[in-house]
């Protein structure tokens, strides 16, 4: 063998392991699954989809939820760091506190059925009963997120972005119960002592319905 043919070979060769490494550098960034892919199932004469990956798409399903229920959380401690028993009264004082306990309590129960419903229906497609239950408690979740809404803009003034195109909540990494630090809006408290109580009362209702709905929470195994 020439030198001139060992020096192509090692040449050839070096060029391929190169195209190997770079091939193999580059195939996780172009071929990075979405967290939202779904794939067909068939379910007797009825096509069906679930996502291939259920616990990384979770998330962004509950994102909103998680969102509103950090910002009401956010918004009982600024209540009790920031207003005075002379200004509310000591019986609204200490309903805070007990707002802000049940609330989080209320946010493991539910939050926990919902990931656990979510895995559940998308790993059995198929199962209709399974999967009204559901979309039951999506139903659930959207009367929560309208309910906590509608307390904090009571007493809220939320501040908007500069920039439109910058969204107000980052994506969380878990269920409500497990989720990494979800990113608030800005705003301010109206310092309106009848409004804050109202805003108590309304969200001590809210939490008594949740209260009943959880207690007849049903997890599939």
């Amino acid at each position: 063998m020439t030198p001139a043919t060992t020096k192509t070979i090692i040449i050839s060769a070096t060029i391929i392991i190169v195209a190997i490494i770079i091939y193999f550098l580059v195939r996780p960034i172009n071929n990075h699954p979405r967290m939202d892919e779904q794939e067909p199932v068939t379910c007797g004469n009825k096509t069906v989809y679930r996502y291939k990956y259920p616990s990384e798409f979770f998330p962004l399903f509950a994102q909103e939820y998680n969102t509103q229920v950090s910002l009401t959380t956010d918004l009982l401690k600024r209540f009790s760091d920031s207003l005075g028993t002379d200004q509310i009264g000591v019986d609204a004082k200490n309903e805070i506190v007990e707002l802000q306990e049940k609330l989080n309590q209320d946010n493991i129960t539910f939050s926990t059925a919902l990931r656990t419903y979510f895995i559940n229906s998308n790993s059995d497609p198929c199962n209709d009963t399974l999967r009204q239950k559901f979309l039951a408690f999506t139903d659930e979740m959207a009367r929560r997120v309208l309910d906590l809404k509608n307390t904090t803009s009571l007493v809220t003034q939320i501040e908007k972005p500069a920039d439109s195109t910058k969204t107000a909540t980052t994506p969380s990494t878990g269920s409500a119960s497990d989720t990494g630090k979800v990113k608030l809006p800005k705003y301010a408290i109206i310092k309106d002592t009848a409004r804050i109580k109202t805003s108590i009362n309304k969200l001590s209702q809210v939490l008594k319905t949740n209260n009943n709905f959880n207690r007849r929470i049903k997890v599939a195994p």
